[in-house]
């Protein structure tokens, strides 16, 4: 498990739906069991669940979180 960590960037991913927080919880979860993941941009729902989910820590890692407004 060592190289270089995999970086997803996910500024263009729109993660509100359960489904689609799901999918990527799966998919980071997945390229973690091969080495490190950093995770740029990560909307703040998929944060939060991957938080809650204690996912976070040395294999997934947030770099960034973005900075999204309230609805309303």
């Amino acid at each position: 498990m060592t190289g270089a960590p995999q970086v997803f960037d996910l500024s263009e991913v729109d993660a509100d739906a359960p489904e689609v927080v799901l999918a990527w919880v799966e998919r980071l979860r997945a390229a973690a069991a091969h080495g490190r993941v950093i995770v740029r941009e990560c909307p703040q729902m998929l944060a939060h669940t991957l938080y809650k989910s204690a996912l976070l820590g040395d294999a997934i890692v947030l770099e960034s979180v973005r900075a999204e407004e309230a609805y309303g």
